[in-house]
């Protein structure tokens, strides 16, 4: 059976991407034949060829531009693409992809199944063009299937919950690189490095672990934050430094862009601290999760399904700077529930959310739907 991916971006941006190139990594190639496509040449066109992957070229005008004749053309672009590959199922990753490849298949025998990682809903007309175009949906989480699809029960029946995947062989505890990498951030002996890792957008909560370090730091000198993720915007980039410099935490704050060793880097971590106000399922949270670090997260979207809240992790309500500080303190206070939380979580992750539980839940959609065919 051979499958068309098609994915929204260039460049390797979010976790969505890193999960993709993970589940593919995985994939049973003696019975599903990968194939992708992506928008230009780039790190996930390099990532993809690199696993052996046929990598199709096609440029994915903005939908936004109501341009009906150029949003035809390009959908009979990608229905060639198809056809040339000859592709049984489309998985799509992204509502612009989304969106073309179910223009694209009208009267194709192809089967079409929508990767959702997004809570957040779009326009109600369109989100449910693109559901009802759709064999089967794919959520990461219950949040997700909740607040994207709760208003359009027609849907239902379509939608699966599968869970993002991690390769505990890859991410575990790995203590004698997180000694190094400590040290290179000039990490003292007896400091407690608390880290949050991901884009530097306003959805992500840094102003409100800069409240909470600012309140901490009269009371535990020894703490340190690293802030590390791709900086999106360069103004707000460059508002959250401001910030920390007005409050008088400076000194206390690493700032570092994307690194390729997540694994060492969140080993290195005391404490991960993600406050977010909006996530699907966070792919980064699972990471730390498999490599036993003490995680506090809000309490939104998919992170409680992902924590048992005292149990593998803490969590604390979004935007409450007390609780969020209350809770970095119990850890800190803590050191042996630190990391009693941080073994459950790795056991949580191998039994809930591992790479291998992942490719098998999402091979089975694409048998159903070969059976489907057959019939």
């Amino acid at each position: 059976m051979k499958i068309l991916y098609v994915t929204n971006r260039s460049e390797i941006f979010s976790g969505g991407q890193i999960s993709l190139l993970e589940f593919l990594s995985g994939l049973d190639r003696s019975r599903f034949e990968p194939v992708a496509l992506c928008p230009g040449e780039g790190g996930m066109s390099e990532r993809l060829r690199s696993l052996g992957i046929k990598v199709y070229l096609w440029d994915m005008s903005s939908v936004r531009t109501f341009n009906i004749l150029k949003i035809r053309e390009k959908a009979l672009e990608l229905r060639d693409v198809i056809t040339d590959c000859g592709a049984d199922i489309i998985h799509t990753n992204g509502s612009r992809a989304q969106f073309y490849a179910a223009l694209a298949l009208k009267n194709m025998d192809a089967h079409l199944v929508w990767h959702v990682r997004e809570s957040i809903r779009d326009i109600p007309i369109y989100d449910r063009f693109l559901g009802s175009s759709a064999a089967r949906i794919i959520c990461v989480s219950r949040a997700v299937r909740k607040e994207r699809f709760g208003g359009y029960p027609n849907l239902a029946p379509k939608i699966q919950v599968i869970y993002n995947g991690v390769d505990t062989n890859k991410f575990f505890m790995d203590k004698e690189k997180s000694e190094r990498t400590r040290g290179g951030m000039n990490i003292r002996r007896g400091d407690v490095l608390l880290g949050i890792i991901g884009l530097l957008v306003p959805l992500k909560g840094h102003p409100v672990l800069f409240e909470a370090l600012k309140i901490l730091a009269e009371k535990h000198p020894e703490v340190r934050l690293l802030v590390l993720g791709k900086t999106v915007d360069e103004a707000y980039g460059s508002r959250l430094r401001k910030m920390v410099r007005d409050m008088g935490i400076g000194e206390k704050v690493i700032f570092s862009p994307p690194r390729d060793d997540v694994k060492t880097v969140l080993s290195a971590l005391d404490i991960f601290v993600l406050p977010s106000q909006r996530e699907g399922f966070s792919r980064v949270l699972l990471e730390a999760m498999a490599c036993s670090t003490p995680i506090i997260a809000s309490n939104v979207g998919g992170n409680n399904e992902a924590i048992v809240d005292g149990e593998s992790g803490l969590l604390v309500p979004c935007d409450d700077v007390m609780r969020l500080t209350e809770a970095i303190e119990r850890l800190i206070a803590g050191i042996g529930f630190r990391e009693k939380i941080g073994l459950k979580a790795r056991e949580r992750v191998k039994n809930y959310f591992s790479i291998e539980k992942n490719i098998l839940l999402v091979q089975k959609q694409y048998e159903e739907l070969k059976a489907l065919q057959a019939h």
